[in-house]
């Protein structure tokens, strides 16, 4: 009993040691998005007749100089998969019945109407009143509203910089900014008003949001603040409405009964489509579409195969998937969390990952007084990329900051030789000591021969 006792604890003990190997094992062959050596080999420079590049050890990063906000990167080791964000436009939507972007809840001026009417005239002793109201002024509140959906490929670009910034912390990176210039006549309040500020960092940085919050970048991440102030909301034109909801019919509607919807899609191609790409970042759209869901499908979108996007801790397919409705995602509960995206083909989760911070700042242009508030997400699968719509919530005349990023990890995707040597080891070993423990367990038959 006592040498079975024994056997037993040196087996789990064996085991135990090659637990705790295999985390080890991992790590050193899994340097996900922390290689500062890597990153500090930078160099950017002009690339071909449309692009910049910035290039290290462990990432490359294309961008179009000027034209449209767009971002194709992959990972040093990885050139058979080029990932592309690309910066599709702003949508101004209702949140009266729901917080997340969906393309019904596009503020239109019919689908407001149609809002108004399912839901403040349908039920109530006052609702054939306010339907009538609605019917009546309804043209005249809606003369001065513009499309919901205001489509970047129908604006031009001002791209300024790259340049090298280093900071008195020893903080380095490469800061250029996209600038809203020209706007469709009924977008023109955006023109220099829209920014999407970008730094590429080439050492490791600890940021503060305005003494908000802390966050950690990686060198080799490159970060793209979204700048949106001045914004004209189509909801301001039913104030008068509102007041009379309240003053007439004892009515209270919220102040956050809109949010704007940052339209960004996620695909991947081969790098022998970047050509494809450059076409696509020099293409403007002629026409703007009634809604998002009627805008023309770009080249890159059409030449993307993606399979899955890894949403936080969801693997959602893309390849073969068309949806019409939006799905909304979990950001996470915790303020100032990071929600990282994921490429993936099949089983396989590849480098290439976007994220953003759950929450954004808004800032008051005349007092400089600073509040946040929390972010939204959805998605629509559309065949072969995935459109994510980042929502945040209605925030007057005020400016909206927010902070997506992307970059490279290295993940692992099977278990390196040596690692696997080691298991098989390990299981020979366990199996030959629980056989030896069978042994000394055994009764034996003792026969005497005659």
């Amino acid at each position: 009993m006592k040498n079975t006792r024994k056997s037993t604890i040196t087996v789990l003990l064996a085991f135990l040691l090659i637990s705790a190997a295999v985390p080890m094992f991992l790590l050193n062959n899994a340097k996900a998005d922390d290689a500062d050596e890597e990153a500090a080999n930078v160099e950017y420079e002009p690339y071909g007749n449309q692009w910049w590049r910035i290039k290290t050890d462990l990432i490359t990063i294309l961008f179009p100089s000027g034209k449209k906000p767009m971002f194709l990167w992959w990972y040093s080791n990885d050139t058979d998969n080029i990932y592309v964000v690309k910066y599709k436009g702003l949508i101004e939507y209702t949140t009266i019945d729901c917080q997340y972007y969906d393309v019904n809840a596009e503020a239109n001026g019919l689908t407001l109407q149609e809002r108004m009417v399912e839901k403040y005239a349908m039920s109530g002793p006052h609702k054939n009143r306010i339907k009538e109201m609605i019917q009546s002024r309804f043209w005249h509140w809606i003369l001065g509203m513009h499309k919901a959906f205001l489509p970047f490929s129908a604006c031009t670009w001002n791209l300024t910089g790259p340049v090298n910034v280093t900071r008195p912390d020893g903080v380095s990176y490469i800061s250029f900014n996209f600038t809203l210039e020209n706007a469709p006549p009924m977008f023109d309040f955006a023109e220099g008003n829209i920014v999407i500020r970008c730094r590429f960092y080439v050492t490791d940085a600890v940021e503060s949001v305005y003494d908000k919050y802390n966050y950690t970048v990686k060198a080799g991440e490159l970060k793209m603040d979204l700048v949106v102030q001045n914004w004209e909301w189509n909801i301001d034109q039913l104030d008068e409405f509102f007041q009379i909801l309240h003053d007439e019919h004892g009515m209270t509607v919220s102040t956050l009964r809109a949010g704007l919807a940052l339209w960004i899609d996620l695909a991947s191609i081969k790098i022998a489509d970047i050509p494809v790409a450059e076409v696509d970042a020099n293409s403007m759209m002629q026409a703007l579409p009634e809604n998002s869901s009627t805008a023309p499908l770009e080249p890159t979108e059409t030449n993307s195969d993606t399979s899955d996007i890894i949403a936080g801790g969801q693997r959602i397919q893309i390849r073969n998937r068309v949806a019409n409705m939006a799905t909304a995602i979990n950001v996470g509960s915790h303020l100032n969390e990071r929600f990282r995206l994921r490429f993936a083909k099949g089983s396989q989760t590849l480098a290439g990952f976007f994220d953003f911070v759950n929450t954004a700042t808004v800032i008051d242009s005349t007092t400089q007084e600073k509040s946040v508030v929390n972010v939204t997400a959805a998605y629509i699968p559309s065949g072969n990329h995935m459109r994510l719509f980042i929502g945040y919530p209605y925030f007057g005349n005020k400016t909206l900051e927010h902070d997506p990023s992307l970059g490279v990890e290295n993940i692992v995707p099977w278990l390196p030789t040596t690692l696997l040597a080691v298991l098989i080891g390990a299981t020979i070993l366990v199996a030959v000591a629980v056989a030896a423990v069978k042994v000394r367990k055994k009764t034996v038959n003792v026969v005497t021969v005659q």
